[in-house]
């Protein structure tokens, strides 16, 4: 069978072949390359199977066409939503990718940062678990190609993509206030001072604040969040303190609510709301069905891959210290909203 070649794509959609070497290797916003013809360019490469010749451009380039990406927990659903669509970004354009978790781990992400470099990647995505990165900055005063995902430093100029997480967390606080709730938890995530969870945090506590009602916050360490969970609704029952309401600050604590609310016969919404930022495919329908906040997250895949390119190729295109922030949107389900029995309307 023969090799489908740059010539064959740039005969299919009609242009040059110099136009499609640029869209293939990552440089047409440089070059000032219309979207439209980019997807019309990648459609063709999709559709012939068309895959570059990786060593010659290794030799040519002096590049491994290999990206690194590094999360906190690949088998977290959002993270591995990120994994999936950043890989399809990366082989689409003729690079491969390695993904490493942390667990949260600031030793750990140093490590596979080292071991990322060592295997000569062309540039990195990160979810970073630091708290000072002072080795993330020397790495972009450095040159090498970094960008933030998810999680971003206010202070240190890496390029960063991430969602609106204080308006989220508005937002289901917001909802809650409106729906009469009046004794909130939020249950977090340490670190705590992780930007994505401190963030959500502070967007839903000020809105309790501001209508002067107190909101509890219980910050649960990563790796022993589901026992945890537990016992948190095992003391509440015991000292007759339960909550009205509970904002979990990721969908794996939104999980291990649930849990425990069946473990301890707790109806939701009944006899407490949960909100959740973040989405799992079962929220939509579970019974109750989960109020939560929805991630862009092919948006997010989207823009944080371009910044990368941007640095590998050079095209001047990502600023230090670029941040690129989405919106995010509220989906308003059963598990949050007041319920009727034969009395009418239970007020929280």
């Amino acid at each position: 069978m023969k090799k489908v070649t740059l010539n064959d794509i740039a005969k299919k959609v009609g242009v040059s072949k110099t136009l499609v070497s640029l869209v293939v290797n990552g440089k047409a916003r440089g070059y000032g390359i219309s979207g439209q013809t980019c997807d019309k360019v990648m459609a063709a490469v999709r559709a012939y199977g068309y895959n570059p010749n990786q060593t010659a451009r290794s030799l040519r380039t002096g590049m491994s066409n290999t990206l690194g990406l590094i999360v906190s927990d690949i088998s977290n659903n959002f993270y591995a939503s990120l994994a999936r669509q950043l890989e399809d970004l990366a082989w689409e354009l003729g690079y491969n990718m390695i993904i490493g978790s942390t667990d949260e781990s600031v030793g750990k992400e140093l490590k596979l940062l080292e071991i990322f470099r060592n295997r000569q990647v062309d540039g990195i995505i990160l979810s970073s678990s630091q708290q000072n990165p002072t080795e993330l900055e020397n790495l972009v005063k450095s040159g090498f190609p970094l960008v933030l995902i998810d999680r971003y430093f206010p202070t240190v100029p890496i390029p960063s993509a991430v969602v609106n997480n204080k308006v989220g967390g508005e937002l289901l606080a917001q909802h809650l206030l409106n729906q009469g709730f009046r004794n909130p938890v939020v249950l977090s995530l340490t670190p705590s001072y992780i930007s994505s969870v401190a963030e959500r945090v502070e967007g839903f506590v000020s809105v309790f604040e501001n209508a002067a009602i107190h909101t509890e916050v219980h910050n649960i360490p990563f790796l022993c969040l589901v026992d945890m969970v537990e016992d948190f609704f095992t003391t509440r029952l015991h000292d007759k303190n339960m909550p009205d309401a509970v904002f979990a600050v990721n969908n794996n604590l939104a999980t291990a609510t649930l849990r425990a609310c069946h473990v301890h016969n707790i109806v939701i919404p009944k006899d407490i709301a949960l909100v959740c930022f973040d989405e799992l495919p079962y929220f939509d329908f579970s019974k109750p069905s989960i109020t939560s906040i929805r991630q862009p997250v092919a948006e997010l895949c989207s823009v944080a891959f371009s910044l990368l390119l941007g640095q590998i190729t050079n095209n001047g295109e990502t600023k230090p210290g670029h941040v690129e922030m989405m919106p995010v949107e509220l989906l308003v389900r059963e598990s949050s909203t007041q319920i009727s029995d034969n009395n009418g309307w239970r007020s929280p």
